[in-house]
């Protein structure tokens, strides 16, 4: 546009400290960034038109009018501010139930992404009068879209009842689009093979929109035209290869099963003491325990969910966080296509946006200390995922200035959270950031000072059977580590008698059981910290510092379970091996907190409840001597 410097110049006069081309610059990335915001938005809207329940697109259409309100405060674009916070708004009593997702809500939140793309390409608009009272208008229908009058309602009822009823059965949406004259045929052969080999993951109408060759309203009747066609059909087809199956069924169906394979171990366990294990009832037994093992994968598999979704929230909330922060910083993400459970996924997200907001505020340094000690002015702050051994890990790293352990050691203090008079080892004094009510925030904002610190964190990990671990170096940065179950339902366990109580171990880490000769043992200072099985010389995990029990730590009559953790061998005493089946593993709770060798628990076949230990915290630990 002709005028379009001068009214950047206007916008950006008066604003001290920064230079008409920066200022310039950043409403130009505005308007390009809202544009893709409100492409996404069109895109989505797409989706309701067809699934009004859908509610991970109604999130991802709330969080676009986020990111431009947001957007548009910083680069004092008001009247789109205003827009997006109206339409946010609604979309947000959308996601929490309290508004019902219509047809002609969906028409209301394009109209607000067309007047937003109306401004973006002619800023001037922002000093129309009549455009002005136009949006007011409009954002006074948003904040009041259930109150339209019985006669207005009636009207519009009445004046849709006497157009002319069309329809198209059997139709596809572009042979509709065709029809009505909205594209062309061969925009639409055209369409279709690009849908199929540039755009899979999407549908037709979401491609035409992404090739511009129709406008959104335009598509979203023609969906409209077919949806209507179709529930005039008399008879129903079989023609999909999909269903829809609301998710509290799916977590129903998960819950009993759980259920149904803790009944089935009580009948195999009473079973099993009255009939000999050639028996034909138990044969049948076993026969159904495979396929109620079978049922249970399959049930498990309807619950998974690739954390592409997730990441996709946390790199826009993390990118909101730059921008208000005004730092440098480079978010990456890693691994979205890792799989999860889909109560997990929801749960871990506030965990990790915490974390993710945390290495941006306190691990990255400003832009003068990094040159300063040499480092690259762009900080990077990276989140990955990857499953290994029935967990999901999920990482997230900073290259900022680490944890400095003189700072979090003397805030805990001037807190009064922690007992000056103990000597504590580095890595104790890092884990006081998880302690309730500590934080090193200096100042109060949106990013941080909230005063829980990242007590949050740990609480919301430790509810999903889940753990967090910290490694920090000065200078370098921080990685905190979540350790997350991939399910909460069921793992394959092998039960044992330790000192004289059942634990569960995973079956996944027993490398092998052994009967240990005396000549295989190794003492230091007269305890038995080491044993010999053939070539290798392994640690023997601790249990008397462990498990609190006041006694040698093996007995002849021992048996040691070899355990295996990334290539790494131990050994690990215990009376007698019980037996092994698949476990439905249940959280524990947070009065648990402070014992970190447990993971979960579980009710076996007696219908005692075991504890299941955590292998990864036992290798961790080390004897005294």
């Amino acid at each position: 546009m002709d005028n379009e410097k001068d009214i950047i110049d206007g916008i950006i006069e008066g604003k001290a400290g920064n230079s008409s081309e920066v200022d310039a610059e950043f409403l130009q990335d505005f308007i390009a960034e809202t544009k893709e915001h409100i492409e996404n938005i069109e895109m989505d809207s797409l989706i309701l038109e067809t699934e009004p329940e859908n509610i991970e697109t109604i999130h991802s259409m709330f969080r676009a009018f986020h990111s431009i309100k947001g957007l548009a405060g910083f680069v004092e674009q008001y009247l789109i501010q205003k827009l997006a916070h109206q339409t946010e708004t609604l979309l947000d009593q959308c996601r929490k139930g309290s508004q019902k997702v219509t047809r002609r809500l969906v028409d209301m939140v394009l109209s607000s992404g067309d007047y937003i793309k109306k401004i973006c390409e002619s800023i001037d608009l922002n000093k129309d009068k009549e455009f002005i009272s136009l949006i007011e208008h409009h954002v006074q229908e948003l904040a009041n879209i259930d109150n339209v009058s019985k006669e207005e309602k009636y009207n519009v009822e009445q004046d849709e009842s006497k157009k002319p009823k069309k329809t198209y059965r059997k139709k596809k949406l572009g042979e509709i689009l065709v029809e009505e004259g909205i594209i062309k045929e061969q925009d639409r052969d055209e369409i279709v093979r690009k849908q199929k080999d540039e755009y899979p993951d999407l549908r037709l109408g979401q491609v035409i929109l992404k090739e511009k060759k129709a406008e959104a309203k335009d598509v979203i009747e023609a969906i409209r035209m077919q949806e209507d066609a179709k529930t005039n059909k008399k008879h129903s087809t079989t023609e999909g290869a999909f269903i829809r199956v609301p998710t509290n069924k799916v977590d129903n169906l998960v819950d009993m099963m759980g259920e149904l394979i803790i009944i089935e171990s009580l009948i195999e366990q009473d079973a099993s003491d009255y009939f000999s294990s050639n028996n034909k009832f138990i044969n049948n037994l076993l026969r159904m325990s495979r396929i109620m093992k079978d049922i249970q994968n399959l049930s498990m598999s309807l619950r998974m969910v690739a954390l592409k979704s997730t990441f996709q929230k946390i790199f826009r909330i993390g990118r909101d966080t730059v921008i208000e922060l005004g730092k440098n910083v480079n978010i990456q993400m890693i691994g979205e296509q890792t799989e999860i459970d889909r109560g997990i996924a929801e749960k871990i997200l506030d965990p990790l946006v915490h974390l993710v907001k945390n290495s941006i505020s306190h691990g990255i340094e400003e832009d003068e200390e990094r040159i300063k000690n040499g480092k690259a002015i762009q900080g990077k702050v990276e989140i990955k995922a990857y499953s290994k051994r029935g967990n999901i890990y999920i990482e997230v790293s900073d290259n900022g200035r680490g944890i400095n352990i003189d700072k979090v050691y003397k805030k805990a203090v001037e807190k009064k959270i922690v007992d000056p008079s103990i000597s504590y080892r580095d890595d104790e004094i890092m884990n006081f950031i998880f302690l309730p009510g500590f934080s090193t925030a200096e100042k109060v904002d949106n990013i941080s000072g909230r005063g829980v610190g990242l007590d949050v964190v740990k609480t919301e990990m430790l509810k999903i059977g889940g753990k967090i671990e910290i490694s920090s170096k000065p200078g370098q940065g921080s990685v905190f580590t979540l350790k997350i179950p991939i399910n909460l339902a069921v793992m394959n366990g092998t039960i044992v008698d330790v000192l004289g109580s059942r634990y569960i171990i995973p079956t996944l880490h027993i490398k092998e059981i052994v009967q240990p000769k005396e000549k295989q043992w190794v003492s230091v200072k007269g305890k038995k910290t080491m044993i010999q099985v053939r070539e290798d010389i392994i640690p023997v995990i601790p249990i008397i510092n462990i498990f609190g029990h006041m006694q040698e730590h093996t007995d002849k009559k021992d048996l040691i379970i070899v355990l295996e953790l990334e290539q790494k061998l131990k050994a690990l005493p215990v009376r007698s091996i019980i037996g092994r089946r698949e476990i439905v593993v249940k959280p524990l709770g947070s009065e648990f907190s402070n014992l970190n060798f447990l993971s979960g628990a579980s009710i076996l076949g007696d219908g005692k409840v075991s504890l299941i230990l955590d292998i990864e915290t036992l290798f961790k630990m080390e004897d005294t001597i």
